[in-house]
């Protein structure tokens, strides 16, 4: 299984719109793909006007085919008005050795990621009309990828699904970036995901995996138990980002 996720940011009053576009549009569209299993819009619960549409595959290929296919492009151009107009500079020398300034167009940011082996089928609930989904970023150390599936896997899977208010959870493996894997967990509510991160579990999951984490992580950890007026910032550090289900539909 693999997730793709198309991170766009929406103009003022254009979520409004974008949801039902969403659901009339896209996921009428995604619903005839083949090897697309689900699809979802979500909304940043950080950032106002930050939104993800996230679907997810039954192989790499599958997702790559729909994108050469020009639906992906298709589907983009029902929403692009709705979209933040953004733009970079590219700078390059012409022919006459001349710096020349060229303003390019910035496409929302896709990103397709691997699931880790073994994951269940996704459950008929994932489609409900509301929900959340809670994004953990890990930076796993270099060797110790295996160690750290395993627990996940074997310990930490099992006690997280049994876990009142979380509908499903698994994990993807993005290790050939500085050994990152992601955590994706979905809630029923806002309220039962931050009382999970309250109440400890979080916490003793967390403490399972400890050892397997980055070098620069666990200096920060010795360093902010030594001194609580003390605290660091790492490209190791935990990532937890949270989003809103808008509308979803499951197809397979």
């Amino acid at each position: 299984m693999y997730l793709r996720m198309v991170e766009a940011t929406v103009k003022k009053k254009g979520e409004y719109l974008l949801g039902e576009i969403y659901a009339e549009k896209i996921l009428t569209a995604l619903e005839k793909v083949p090897g697309c299993i689900f699809a979802g819009l979500l909304h940043s619960r950080d950032h106002e006007f930050k939104y993800i549409s996230l679907t997810l595959w039954q192989s790499e290929k599958d997702a790559e085919i729909y994108e050469a296919s020009g639906n992906y492009r298709k589907n983009l151009e029902s929403v692009q008005h709705l979209l933040e107009e953004k733009s970079e500079w590219k700078i390059q020398l012409s022919d006459e050795n001349m710096v020349e300034y060229k303003e390019v167009p910035v496409e929302p940011s896709v990103k397709l990621y691997p699931a880790a082996e073994n994951q269940e089928p996704l459950p008929d609930e994932i489609s409900n009309q509301s929900g959340i989904l809670r994004i953990l970023s890990l930076k796993i150390k270099e060797g110790l990828k295996e160690e750290f599936n395993e627990i996940y896997n074997k310990e930490i899977l099992p006690e997280l699904k049994k876990i009142q208010g979380c509908r499903y959870a698994f994990l993807l493996d993005n290790s050939e970036n500085n050994g990152e894997m992601i955590s994706l967990s979905i809630w029923n509510t806002l309220e039962t995901v931050e009382k999970y991160e309250r109440h400890g579990m979080f916490k003793k999951f967390l403490e399972q995996v400890n050892h397997t984490l980055g070098g620069l992580y666990q200096w920060k950890m010795v360093l902010e138990a030594r001194s609580k007026s003390k605290s660091a910032v790492t490209s190791q550090d935990i990532g937890i980002s949270k989003f809103e289900l808008i509308t979803g539909k499951k197809f397979i």
